[in-house]
């Protein structure tokens, strides 16, 4: 039944290209004359070899003209394709060529090697060898083909799960196929003079269909390309006149990445003018079905050639956010639905009326409904139609489970609306019920929190505190913002977009991953992998494999900036794709320790967002190579110390911040403040202080609190004495007072704005200049607030500053402000905070680890109140 239409096809334009593959500088190509005749010799040759109807036929190969030649021709003989991944193990091979019995197997050279040793399958080799040889079933020319086998007679045998243990194959008739291609072709989408993209692995029923069956059941052009690099598929768009692309989510939340961090690059003038435009052609064809986007944006759609015409999505559900972008940007982006077990397509978006976020209706001839909805209206979505797999190959019982009265349940949880467009909320099996009995459904959050620009990949899973994240950063986006904390960045990003949604909803624990999460070939998270990975400790952060860039750390400057790294690695053999912080273990702190060694070994004078643009050991390498060829001269190997980093003083632009003897009016302004948080916090959360006694009338001294929420600092103001909160500064972040207002606010109220990413040396230098004028300094040891109510471990910043400038510290337990003020709370609720001061800490001969240490078991101590 395929290959009547493929007939029909080569009778109306024989000379018509129907397969090209982009290879070398010339295209290798099938006119559908070449192409039906291939087909019909290779028929002959396989039934020369014992191969009839019903026996099973491998395919183990790369996507190339022959996998289509060897599924056409298998299928057109009434056999029965059994499609491999090509990136299978042996054992996964071995697995499923055991369950399916294969007479005859079609196989590339590459893959040649993960067939069994002494099997008794006929091996039919694609690039010869020993084996038989794919060309000498071509030997004999015949132009008829076999009878067309009848819709009930089974064509394809796809395996979806089990490939290590128990294999579960799908099987679809022939009939299966021909009504799914029928029911696409209803739509109109593609016709015979468009040019489709295969990118996609062919062993996958989706690509199958979107780029055998269904383009040359209309005489339309199939053009195969072997690589996912973006310069390599917009260059076939171009060259090959490609006109649509069938892929996946993740492909196209690339490109869309790829173009709108182009944008982001542009003048601000610029990104407004994008930002309008896009709005406007968005509004356009919402409104009025007008797109202009091509005029808009012509650059960006000459990139993809000037025939294309349709992103098909399919595979995974598609971001709304890049369905909406690409177009306003002027794309056509369609979407459908379904699963291998139906053939694979069951619902689409139609062209003249889709709506983002929704899967679309069902496909003609089909019936897809919400079973057993629940008070919200959503259910398991069920299909019914002439596509409906056959059933799984040896397993009636797995097939009972699924199949009930003709209805297909394919698991998947959604909703459908009063305009009849279905939604897909998650997977039943991926839904995710936590120990309160809550359910979360991870791809609607995951969605949710993606929205985070330093955020690459997320998976959500069930933790011990209840809803946890795996994360892979955008590095790029980091390395351009000069953001080198990504673990802190993300966790803030991540519980300030989480502050509105209810409890259960928010992220309690996450854990960052370097290398890409374990996805499908079609890009869908395997979440159990992830899962494991997760709760084994980080275990996916290890890289393993050869350095591709090893003699970069052969060169003079490598071997310089290895010797640098000593210090910091702990014995660790070090790569040039080693993360600074992830793999070597570089904090803030750690980094501007290691751009002073830089600097003293190279005898080069660093920016200040040195330490925070470099985010992996290739990095470092190259920007210092690129410095010392504009001129920098190599120096003396000599370390500098924090007591050297201290003494020198801060810029005086970083010293006009800051108003050390503050005049009658700001003294009134602040004695103003202090006494309306007092109004606040005694009455409306019972505010008591105890250990007063224990502070020093005047300073030098640090008093060192923990972080429990953003109540803290103005609680401290509070407590203090007014006589010691006179002589009191507070280390706050650029982030909320770095503006030009609120700097001013800042400078007024004797808060010290210092950005910790990009100027630690600076925020240093600046908190002993305080010091050493005699004041007192606030520094909340733990870097950043708490995420889960309990004291994070102290940075070793105090202990460095207390030691090199010999200055007590005074530990500070704060307690209530969590309850108070808890991430994700606007209004802070009325519960009783407490404030205890400890007894000064001198640092004396300690070091700094031990310093920090007694410190933070003071403050233990304190907040347990066992002082």
């Amino acid at each position: 039944m395929i290959l009547t239409k493929i007939q029909e096809s080569a009778s109306r334009r024989p000379e018509h290209t129907a397969i090209q593959m982009m290879e070398g500088t010339l295209p290798r190509r099938y006119t559908y004359r070449e192409l039906i005749g291939s087909v019909a010799s290779l028929c002959r040759g396989l039934s020369k070899h014992g191969i009839g109807k019903g026996d099973r036929v491998a395919i183990l190969s790369e996507n190339r003209p022959e996998w289509m030649l060897g599924y056409l021709s298998t299928v057109a003989l009434g056999a029965v394709a059994v499609p491999l991944d090509a990136q299978f193990t042996d054992k996964e091979v071995a697995v499923l060529l055991a369950n399916a019995e294969p007479k005859a197997v079609f196989v590339s050279a590459a893959c040649r090697q993960k067939l069994p040793h002494g099997t008794a399958i006929t091996i039919i080799s694609f690039d010869n060898g020993d084996d038989v040889a794919y060309s000498d079933l071509l030997s004999e020319a015949v132009t008829e083909l076999p009878p067309a086998p009848a819709p009930k007679d089974l064509a394809a045998i796809l395996y979806t799960s089990g490939t290590t243990g128990d294999p579960k194959g799908v099987m679809l008739t022939h009939g299966n196929l021909a009504s799914n291609c029928a029911g696409i072709v209803e739509l109109h989408i593609i016709d015979e003079n468009d040019n489709l993209l295969c990118l996609l692995p062919l062993h996958h029923t989706y690509p199958a269909m979107g780029c055998i069956v269904l383009p040359l059941s209309l005489g339309a052009t199939v053009t195969i390309l072997n690589s996912l690099k973006g310069p390599d598929i917009l260059a076939c768009m171009r060259e090959a006149g490609i006109s649509v692309m069938i892929g996946v989510p993740q492909l196209y939340a690339g490109l869309r990445r790829a173009v709108f961090e182009e944008i982001g690059r542009k003048p601000a003038a610029v990104r407004a003018l994008v930002s309008l435009l896009l709005s406007l052609n968005g509004a356009l064809r919402s409104t009025l079905g007008m797109n202009i986007g091509k005029q808009l944006f012509g650059k960006v759609h000459e990139r993809f050639g000037a025939r294309f015409r349709i992103f098909a999505s399919g595979g995974a559900r598609l971001d709304p956010d890049v369905y909406t972008d690409l177009t306003r940007l002027g794309f056509t982006v369609v979407e459908g639905y379904g699963l291998t077990e139906t053939s694979p397509v069951a619902t689409f978006n139609p062209l003249k009326r889709q709506k983002a976020g929704s899967i679309g209706v069902a496909l003609p001839g089909v019936e897809v409904r919400i079973s057993d909805p629940d008070e919200t209206g959503q259910g398991e979505v069920a299909v019914r139609g002439p596509n409906v797999m056959a059933g799984y190959y040896k397993k009636p019982e797995a097939t009972a489970e699924v199949m009930q009265d003709g209805w297909f349940f394919t698991g998947d949880l959604g909703y459908r609306d009063k305009d009849g467009y279905f939604f897909l909320t998650g997977r039943s099996k991926e839904m995710i019920v936590l120990s309160t009995g809550k359910k979360v459904f991870p791809n609607e959050m995951e969605t949710f929190y993606k929205q985070i620009s330093e955020l690459k990949e997320l998976c959500l899973i069930e933790g011990e505190r209840g809803l946890e994240a795996a994360v892979v950063p955008d590095f790029d986006y980091l390395r351009k913002m000069n953001i080198a904390n990504a673990r802190a960045t993300i966790a803030a990003r991540i519980e300030d977009l989480g502050k509105d949604l209810p409890p259960y909803k928010r992220i309690m624990g996450l854990r960052i991953f370097k290398d890409p999460l374990p996805v499908t070939r079609l890009g869908k998270l395997r979440r159990s992998k992830v899962r494991e990975l997760y709760l084994a400790e980080g275990a996916v952060e290890e890289t393993t494999g050869p350095d591709a860039d090893a003699e970069l750390l052969e060169s003079a400057i490598g071997r310089k900036v290895l010797a640098c790294f000593a210090p910091f690695s702990g014995g660790k053999n070090i790569v040039t794709s080693d993360n600074l912080e992830l793999d070597l273990g570089l904090d803030s702190l750690g980094r501007v320790e290691f751009v002073v060694s830089l600097e003293q070994t190279f005898g080069a004078t660093l920016p200040d967002t040195f330490g925070s643009g470099v985010l992996t050991v290739k990095d470092v390498i190259l920007q210092l190579r690129e410095l010392l060829a504009a001129g920098a001269a190599g120096g003396a190997s000599v370390r500098l110390s924090w007591a050297e980093i201290l003494r020198q003083e801060p810029s005086e632009e970083l010293q006009e911040g800051i108003t050390l003897d503050a005049g009658p009016l700001c003294r009134m302004g602040q004695a103003s403040l202090r006494l309306l948080l007092r109004l606040i916090f005694l009455p409306y959360n019972r505010m008591t202080c105890i250990g007063m006694e224990n502070l020093p009338l005047k300073g030098p001294y640090i008093i060192a609190p923990n972080h429990e929420s953003n109540g803290d600092a103005p609680l401290v103001v509070a407590a203090l004495p007014w006589k010691i909160g006179r002589q009191t500064f507070f280390l706050g972040t650029t982030d909320y007072f770095g503006g030009p207002v609120s700097s001013r606010i800042a400078k007024a109220i004797q808060v010290i704005p210092v950005d910790m990413e990009t100027k630690l040396q600076s925020a240093m230098q600046l908190s002993a200049h305080v010091l050493r004028k005699g004041k007192v300094l606030c520094i909340f040891p733990e870097g950043g607030r708490t995420r889960d109510g309990t004291i994070k471990e102290f940075k070793k910043g105090v202990g460095i500053i207390a030691k090199e400038l010999n200055v007590p510290i005074v530990p500070v337990a704060i307690g209530g402000t969590y309850q108070m003020l808890r991430p994700g709370m606007s209004f802070p609720r009325p519960v009783h905070v407490n404030v205890a001061f400890g007894k000064p800490l001198q640092p004396g001969g300690k070091d700094y680890d031990r310093i920090v240490r007694e410190l933070f078991d003071e403050v233990v101590k304190l907040r347990e109140g066992k002082q």
